[in-house]
Formats: C-alpha cells, structure tokens, sequence
C-alpha cells in the first residue's frame, strides 16, 4: 500500500485549516502568553489539563516550560493535570475538578487542553476553574472566555492543533518571562 497520498492528505488538511485561522489564532495565543506570564511574575502557578488523547498537549506544555525551549533558564510553576488512562471523559473531569479544587488559588491560570471534549465536560471544568477563581485558556475547543482553537468538526485537525499550540505557547511564555532567544 502506498501511503504517500494519505500522508499528504492529512498534513494539507491540517495545514489548510491552521492558515485560515491564523488571524484569531494569534490574537488569543497572545493574549493567552500575556496572562501566563502574568500569573507566573505574580507568583502564581500554571495548570496544564490534558484528558485521554488531550494528554499529549498538555504534557508536551509542562515538559517544555520545566526544561526550557531552546535555552537553560529556571523552571516554572506548572502543575500537570494530565491522564491519558481514563475511564471516561466524566471520570477525569471528575478527577481534574478535584485537584483543581485542591491545588487551585486565585489568580492561578489553566490551559485545558479540550480537543475531545464535549460540552458538557467543558462546562463542568469550567465551574470548577472558576470556583477557585483560575484563569482559564481552552486549547482545541471553545471553553468559556479566552480559546484557542479552529471552527472544524475533524478531532484530528483539533488535536494536531492542540499539540503544535502547546510547543508554540512555551516559546512565548519563556520569551515573554526570560526575554528574547539570544543568538
């Protein structure tokens, strides 16, 4: 079997849509940058949330703000949040609400990684975010307030999506905090 055409097929989809979306993309990614970098000068911590396949994002965000993206500087405030064996969406949404209930502080921010999510678990994390009076910034689905993500019904391109914003997020966040890359 040849699989060039379905290779190809699924970067240009993704691509595709990525490009069309490039305009509020932008305008949320920084806004996003902007409010981690707040929370993190004001002492306050980072939630990245990742639930079954969301769990690749929000681990991809942790791992590069506690390492650093291409330069060695101290580790930030992030908090994983992150099951990939879950029974159920309600289950870990469930889980999640719970840590955030224990670990959450106002003025905390949380990326909810929610490509796979439906509704009513965007809503139930919602409330429990805002509870606790956590910032929150949705990655791959709309959530209430600020959110990332692209108008298509694929899970696929919302999940490809979800992982390439979490590696551009970390970019910004440490340039944003640490000041610009030297060369």
């Amino acid at each position: 079997m040849d699989f060039y055409p379905l290779i190809s097929d699924f970067f240009q989809r993704h691509l595709e849509t990525t490009s069309l979306a490039m305009d509020g993309l932008a305008e949320a990614t920084g806004a996003a940058v902007k409010q981690a970098a707040e929370a993190i000068l004001n002492e306050r911590k980072l939630f990245s949330i990742g639930l079954g396949a969301d769990c690749a994002g929000a681990t991809a965000l942790v791992s590069l703000l506690h390492r650093g993206v291409l330069r060695e500087r101290p580790c930030l405030p992030v908090v994983e949040l992150a099951e990939h064996h879950i029974e159920s969406a309600e289950t870990g949404v469930y889980w999640a609400g719970q840590q955030i209930q224990a670990l959450g502080q106002q003025g905390d921010v949380a990326f909810v990684f929610a490509a796979s999510l439906g509704e009513p678990e965007i809503q139930r994390l919602a409330i429990a975010l805002e509870r606790r009076q956590v910032g929150a910034i949705w990655v791959g689905n709309r959530g209430p307030g600020l959110s990332m993500t692209v108008v298509d019904e694929n899970i696929e391109t919302r999940l490809t999506l979800s992982g390439t914003l979490a590696i551009c997020l970390a970019r910004l966040i440490d340039t944003h905090t640490f000041g610009p890359l030297g060369d």
